[in-house]
């Protein structure tokens, strides 16, 4: 080697560069590492933005010849950094301390600086999508922050773990981005203000959402170029060879901690670019009603921000031992503390909207002379244009079609009951429904809204014939829904009519009683049928579905042991040893309900719904049997009812009934022609069973039928008003 060399003897043992790569490398000498970044345009370029070109930005590493293709810009021959200019760029300088000691002051809510810059308008005259660049921003990191993560814990870098990604991008804006790459790889730490007047100034022709994202996505490719780069060189003796006759780093640092914070850091602040763009999208309609969050002061910190994390770079790939770790924190905690600070004023700005909007549908609610006033200000949002969705027709229509019409709404959540949609199938296909200028319209509340709920609800609407909403109903429209018309998970029917006024909060329980009859299915018409001649409770509670043989059992007048219980089994046994000794004496019809425990629970809670809000009589003779039962079955371990046919002789609890069946023997020889059974059942039955000395009943889930309050029926003392909340898991 010439004597002028720079280069000791103890350097250049074991280094030989022949036609063979070195064994720890996949490196052949006609494939050498390279970073190159294409199709740069010219700064002097003369193409408009309306005229795009693929660009495509390919990183090729050398380890495992993995390729990362990146859709944005670099710069050219970044490979090629002189050791004049690159090492100067890349090791950290004494001005850096005092420029993020700068920056961190820009960052400050009372900064007069960026107070004045924020507030300057932008121009913008150059457009770009800021949604498509914020995912290509997403696209990059992802993928550079899986090797970031590597080197963090001292594994072995993966290469890229992703498909590449390409993207069109107009020529100009990649002159635009071209210069903003530059500026970040040439930056001078002296003058702070200085250096973001220029930067702002390169991007005085866009919005501010576009400067910070253009700035991010700067960022993102010289963070992968350099950083990751880097950390490959480091781990080659071929490339470190490369690097050491070039005057590059090429030392391995121990850099774990710093590493994992520098990740934050990024992450972090494309998480708060992210929330505000978002944000931006959200309320684009709401104009002035968002002077209350200044949007360009949150766009600003981001570009203050992303200058920050180049200098941290900078120093971070350098091999100085001057990196300011303490500004590194302070930049993660200050972004962290912005990005909160945004969000609460977010969650004010929500809050403020969604009481606004709240208070709007409640006044549509009570003035409206007109349904479509009404069905649009609940369930169609701006985006939907004033569209409801035709099921059979599978196509959006305007609302207008709903015009002079009466809504049935059918208000569930997703899991709507096949029962319920047979039910109203079969009140829909009716010739006279339509013919009467009656629509139904389904009203899917969920508290959720994410892909699997979204699936469920087009599974769901794919079932029905109706109309329902373009999509699940929104937050502000559920309020409302909830509040003022007590939905509470269980399905319900609110009917309007045609001035968009309620004729019945709840009409699901007088269809499920007795379908097709309750047509027009308004409180009044409840309120008839409650009222007809010779109605029999019993008969509504106990249909066909829940004996197939009911009917004729009620036509025979036979003697009838209705009984069940979810959870006291030994009681339930000994009745049946009792009702089968009793057999030989009498015959009667035993009916335990086990297998139809659900239907039998709603159609008598349907019942009492029903009867409440066809009646506030709370001590009508029907509804006092129907809470008895009621109580009986759900809070004291069971029921029994003892009829002759569809008339009720005796409603107990089920361990009463045990008790005077078990003491049959001393009775059973009373009866006779002219004494039936159950006459000398209920006597005996009023004989041995003591009330108790509290009189109690409880009325299912019916939120705004309850009387505010209730005089006992035993003696004139109010009742005592306990609310108790129970969940069955589904489950009766």
């Amino acid at each position: 080697m010439a004597e002028n060399t720079d280069l000791k003897p103890e350097e250049t043992e074991n280094i030989s560069l022949t036609t063979k790569a070195a064994e720890n490398t996949d490196l052949k000498p006609e494939e050498p590492e390279n970073i190159s970044l294409t199709t740069k345009a010219a700064e002097n370029t003369d193409l408009k933005p309306e005229e795009p070109e693929n660009i495509s930005l390919t990183t090729k590493v050398a380890e495992n010849t993995e390729n990362i293709s990146l859709t944005a810009k670099a710069a050219e021959n970044t490979e090629n950094i002189s050791p004049t200019n690159g090492v100067d760029r890349m090791k950290a300088t004494p001005g850096n301390n005092d420029f993020m000691t700068g920056l961190l002051d820009l960052l400050k809510t009372d900064n007069d600086f960026m107070k004045n810059v924020t507030s300057q308008p932008s121009s913008t005259t150059e457009q770009v999508s800021v949604k498509d660049c914020l995912s290509l921003v997403e696209q990059i990191l992802n993928q550079a922050m899986d090797f970031a993560n590597d080197v963090a814990d001292n594994t072995r870098a993966k290469g890229n773990r992703g498909q590449s990604t390409s993207v069109t991008i107009p020529v100009a804006l990649s002159s635009i981005f071209n210069k903003l790459y530059d500026k970040i790889m040439a930056l001078q730490t002296h003058d702070v203000q200085q250096t973001m007047k220029s930067l702002f100034d390169e991007l005085s022709s866009f919005s501010w959402d576009a400067k910070a994202v253009l700035t991010l996505l700067a960022l993102s490719v010289y963070y992968v170029e350099n950083w990751r780069h880097a950390q490959i060189r480091a781990s080659d003796s071929l490339l470190c060879l490369m690097a050491r006759l070039r005057g590059l780093p090429t030392g391995t640092f121990s850099i774990t901690q710093r590493t994992k914070a520098f990740v934050d850091l990024i992450k972090e602040t494309f998480k708060f670019t992210k929330c505000i763009v978002e944000f931006m999208i959200y309320s684009k309609d709401s104009g002035e009603k968002l002077a209350s969050i200044d949007i360009n002061a949150n766009f600003g910190c981001i570009v203050v921000i992303v200058l920050g994390c180049s200098v941290l770079l900078r120093s971070m790939i350098s091999e100085s031992n001057e990196f300011p770790e303490n500004h590194l924190l302070d930049l993660l905690e200050q972004v962290k503390k912005i990005s909160e600070s945004f969000k609460k004023q977010v969650q004010h700005f929500e809050q403020n909207e969604e009481d606004h909007l709240y208070k709007e549908i409640e006044e549509v609610s009570k003035s409206c002379t007109d349904i479509v006033v009404l069905l649009a200000k609940l369930f169609c949002t701006k985006n939907d244009s004033l569209t409801v969705y035709q099921c059979s027709e599978r196509t959006t229509v305007k609302v207008e079609e709903l015009k002079n019409k009466s809504v049935m709404l059918l208000i569930s959540d997703l899991n709507l009951s096949n029962d319920d949609l047979v039910t109203l199938t079969g009140i829909y296909q009716v010739s006279n429904f339509k013919s009467n200028n009656y629509e139904i319209m389904w009203v899917p509340i969920v508290e959720a809204h994410n892909e699997a709920m979204q699936k469920q609800f087009l599974d769901m609407r794919a079932r029905m014939q109706w109309y329902t909403c373009t999509s699940m109903v929104s937050k502000i429209a559920a309020k409302f829904i909830q509040e003022k018309w007590q939905f509470r998970q269980q399905t319900k029917v609110v009917v309007l009519n045609q001035q968009g006024k309620v004729v019945n909060m709840d009409a699901m329980t007088t269809i499920h009683l007795w379908g097709w009859k309750a047509f027009p299915f308004t409180e009044s018409k409840s309120c008839e049928l409650w009222n007809t001649q010779g109605i029999n409770w019993f008969e509504l509670v106990v249909n066909e579905t829940i004996y197939p043989f009911i009917e004729q059992c009620f036509e025979r007048k036979d003697l009838l042991f209705l009984y069940d219980s979810a959870e006291d089994s030994k009681t339930v046994h000994e009745i049946e040893e009792y009702l089968e000794k009793i057999n030989y004496s009498v015959f009667h019809r035993a009916i335990r309900i086990s297998t139809k425990r659900e239907q039998f629970l709603t159609r008598l809670e349907n019942c009492i719904s029903s009867k409440m809000q066809a009646t506030s009589d709370i001590y009508d003779s029907q509804t006092q049997e129907l809470l008895l039962l009621y109580t009986s079955y759900k809070k004291q371990g069971g029921f029994a009812i003892v009829a002759r046919g569809s008339s009720v002789v005796v409603n107990a609890r089920l361990t009463d009934f045990a008790m005077v069946l078990s003491q049959h023997q001393t009775w059973i020889k009373r009866v006779t022609q002219t004494q039936a059974f159950e006459a000398v059942f209920k006597e005996h039955y009023e004989q041995v069973i003591v009330k108790s000395r509290c009189h109690h009943f409880y009325i299912p889930n019916m939120v705004g039928n309850i009387p505010k309050c209730i005089k006992c029926a035993v003696c004139p003392r109010f009742m005592k008003t306990v609310v108790t909340f129970e969940c069955c898991h589904g489950a009766h």
